[in-house]
């Protein structure tokens, strides 16, 4: 549903042009166009991670090699990630992006030594709902950044699971098993995959879709989300 999210996207940005554009927090005008969409004292509040932070997570060591996330989940990131995801605030993989590809650059992400970039998938049913897939607006940004291949249909969701936020960290672990399937497999065997997603808590989520690709004879996958739990 990129399609659909780009047209969302477009169509914000329209209405941006003829009504002031205001920070999306403090609601501040910018009186200059402004593509991250917030102040330079509402953007200095977003707390940046370290790369490469520890993957343990007492549950189990998890089935990628690697994660990495932009920011930490304060407040600000909280705002703009339940903007961005739930009141169709789109637009915000302006700021999203940019933003991850300069933690990329940074701290030298080895992004160019995946063979594909793909988003997590959301359930067809939760995607109608919404109309767009947040995550696939962030990896679709990336891949085109960066030249590497994306496939937004990589993995499907085939299990409707309820809303992780509404989980503890067990029952997290257990909503996701057998939450992902392989499309196609001969897409990801022997292929290193870098897998996007906006929020990274439990390591849950990702962590499923890790083993399904996996399985599947994909040879290393990666993780990238905007913010991670503190």
């Amino acid at each position: 549903m990129v399609i659909y999210g780009m047209l969302q996207a477009f169509l914000q940005g329209a209405f941006e042009l003829v009504f002031p554009d205001n920070c999306l927090l403090c609601r501040q005008y910018l009186n200059s166009r402004h593509q991250r969409q917030l102040c330079s004292s509402c953007l200095s509040t977003l707390k940046f991670n370290t790369p490469l932070f520890d993957r343990q997570t007492g549950h189990e060591v998890f089935a990628f090699e690697h994660a990495w996330s932009v920011c930490l989940y304060n407040e600000t990131a909280q705002k703009l990630l339940h903007a961005f995801k739930y009141n169709a605030k789109t637009s915000l993989s302006k700021t999203f992006v940019p933003l991850m590809i300069e933690f990329i650059d940074r701290h030298h992400i080895p992004i160019q030594k995946f063979d594909l970039i793909a988003p997590i998938p959301l359930h067809p049913t939760r995607e109608r709902e919404r109309g767009y897939n947040q995550s696939a607006l962030l990896s679709l940004g990336l891949s085109r950044h960066y030249g590497v291949a994306h496939k937004e249909a990589l993995l499907l969701r085939q299990k409707f699971t309820n809303t992780q936020t509404e989980l503890g960290a067990k029952q997290r672990w257990t909503n996701m098993l057998g939450a992902f399937r392989i499309k196609n497999s001969t897409n990801v065997q022997n292929k290193s995959i870098l897998l996007i997603d906006d929020l990274f808590t439990t390591g849950a989520t990702v962590n499923a879709a890790a083993e399904a690709l996996k399985t599947a004879g994909a040879l290393n996958v990666g993780i990238l989300t905007f913010s991670v739990t503190i």
